[in-house]
């Protein structure tokens, strides 16, 4: 998205954080579903009208429950309501700001078989 042409440096550690922990997790052993939704997911994903819950409702339940489980960001007990604090801040903040490219970012990465190539493949 225009608006997020930064994050990538902006949130640099942050999503090196999320894709080191997919890599060494093989991303829970999660099936590539690239046949089924790359062309959808590459174009949904590079679409400025596209926002990030289309590319939510693209996960399956097991990637969604995989996803929640997994990203580095759980909510600190004992936080007052309305003012939650998380365990590693920068990451959901991340999570909150660029949500569509970190969501794009975590099924091409499934899709790609979990780092299978050393970069994101998208549709031709």
């Amino acid at each position: 998205h225009p608006s997020h042409t930064m994050d990538n440096a902006t949130f640099e550690q942050e999503f090196e954080c999320w894709f080191a922990s997919m890599c060494t997790t093989k991303c829970g052993g999660l099936p590539s579903q690239a046949d089924a939704r790359k062309a959808d997911l590459t174009a949904m994903c590079l679409s400025v009208e596209a926002d990030w819950l289309k590319i939510w409702k693209m996960f399956s339940q097991e990637e969604i429950k995989w996803f929640k489980n997994n990203y580095p960001s759980d909510e600190v007990e004992g936080s007052e309501e309305g003012s939650e604090v998380h365990y590693k801040q920068a990451m959901e903040t991340a999570k909150e700001v660029s949500k569509k490219e970190l969501l794009c970012m975590t099924l091409f990465t499934i899709d790609d078989e979990c780092v299978k190539w050393p970069y994101i493949r998208l549709t031709k």
